[in-house]
């Protein structure tokens, strides 16, 4: 068979698959053209096919008029609240940069703090989770960290010094 005929052959089972597309395609159109004709909401059977269905057409006038409506409706407890904005604060954020030394005894973690007093400080640790929050006058420091070793009962061991919080974790024998 030379190279000719095996591109012949190509180019029929490429056509033959275009056929079933355009023929799909066309029949999909044909059934999109008798949604005109039917109700907005039901079940359409043609040629064995089921299919069922359910749109409307809408503005976007529309769509925001029905949003209104559904706000100012009585909810089941009542007239409906409205919604409370988020208090406005000038405090930002952060998340402190971290390092983690994994010693023989203990677990040592660094946090950089720049501009907190120790009296800011809040060190909690619930089960394998240290969470760190520091404040000060324009800034919130918080960092959740996760402790993978089993630790000795007790509380973190702080130390601020310089803007660096050190915090020891004695862990379990």
């Amino acid at each position: 068979m030379s190279k000719k005929d095996q591109n012949d052959g190509d180019d029929v089972a490429g056509a033959a698959g275009f056929a079933k597309i355009a023929r799909g395609l066309s029949d999909l159109f044909t059934v999109l053209a008798d949604f005109d004709k039917l109700p907005r909401h039901g079940r359409h059977e043609k040629d064995g096919r089921v299919m069922e269905y359910s749109f409307a057409t809408r503005t976007l006038g529309e769509a925001a008029e029905d949003k209104r409506a559904s706000r100012e409706a009585p909810s089941a407890r009542g007239q409906a609240q409205p919604r409370r904005a988020p208090k406005k604060s000038s405090l930002e954020v952060l998340e402190p940069v971290t390092d983690v030394f994994d010693e023989q005894d203990e677990i040592v973690l660094l946090f950089e703090l720049p501009g907190v007093e120790r009296k800011a400080v809040r060190c909690l640790l619930d089960g394998d989770i240290l969470l760190l929050e520091a404040k000060t006058e324009d800034r919130l420091y918080r960092k959740e960290t996760l402790i993978e070793e089993k630790l000795a009962a007790g509380s973190p061991r702080l130390n601020l010094r310089n803007g660096v919080l050190e915090v020891r974790l004695t862990k379990a024998n």
